[in-house]
């Protein structure tokens, strides 16, 4: 068995979710000679419209690539660069995120097994520095890679975005087969349509008791933790 994991409600949860307390130091730090806080923000509002038209034509808009140039294009000065630490730095003040409970003792107790993990997340911000924060939250060694759709420019379900991942990782389990891959998300749209059109399984962690429409989960679990039995019950 191999495990791909979503991010954000399946690996880690975000108890609170706030663009601006990421805004607010950037602003000190570089604009407030520019502009006035309430004017950053409301611009911040103007571009997270266009964030989500890119999502619904099934793109990405990426912070550092995309967006930080566009605040530089508005107001004026450089334009601001951040390494994968300060950007995630930005993306843990925007999101309070913890992991789930019980997931760091499900991943060790997964690495023990020797079963290889990864993460594929759809994200506004790099592989790297989503890999930062997992680290940061004690569970990031657990993973071979973490992909994300700012790298990419597209976001699940997005097939091209899942085989990329799927190449690598078949490569560096060459004993392994498409067949031995879960993918571990909560939403359906996203990571159930998306790993059923790469022709993977899929453990969809149905918090809200919705309704498989299309029969493309393989398993159906209340929680990421709820895995276990999936797991164990296979490997025994």
């Amino acid at each position: 068995m191999i495990l791909m994991f979503d991010l954000f409600e399946t690996l880690v949860n975000n108890s609170s979710i706030d663009f601006n307390r990421g805004l607010r130091p950037l602003w000190e730090k570089y604009y407030q000679d520019k502009c006035t806080l309430e004017d950053i923000k409301k611009y911040g509002e103007e571009l997270f419209v266009l964030f989500q038209k890119y999502h619904s034509e099934g793109l990405e808009f990426p912070f550092v690539r995309d967006e930080l140039p566009m605040y530089a294009k508005r107001y004026g000065g450089e334009v601001i660069t951040m390494d994968a630490s300060e950007e995630a730095d930005f993306l843990m003040l925007c999101n309070d995120m913890v992991p789930v409970p019980g997931i760091a003792e499900l991943l060790a107790d997964c690495e023990e097994a020797g079963i290889p993990m990864y993460v594929l997340s759809n994200s506004g911000f790099t592989a790297q520095a989503l890999w930062t924060a997992l680290d940061r939250m004690g569970i990031g060694q657990y993973f071979s890679h973490v992909w994300s759709s700012a790298d990419y420019g597209k976001i699940k379900p997005s097939r091209e975005f899942y085989e990329q991942a799927i190449e690598v990782i078949l490569r560096e389990n060459p004993e392994q087969s498409r067949e031995d891959i879960l993918f571990v998300g909560d939403m359906y749209k996203t990571d159930v349509l998306g790993a059923h059109g790469a022709g993977l399984k899929a453990a969809w962690i149905n918090r809200k008791g919705e309704k498989d429409t299309e029969h493309f989960a393989t398993y159906e679990i209340a929680e990421t933790r709820d895995l276990r039995n999936i797991i164990f019950r296979k490997e025994e």
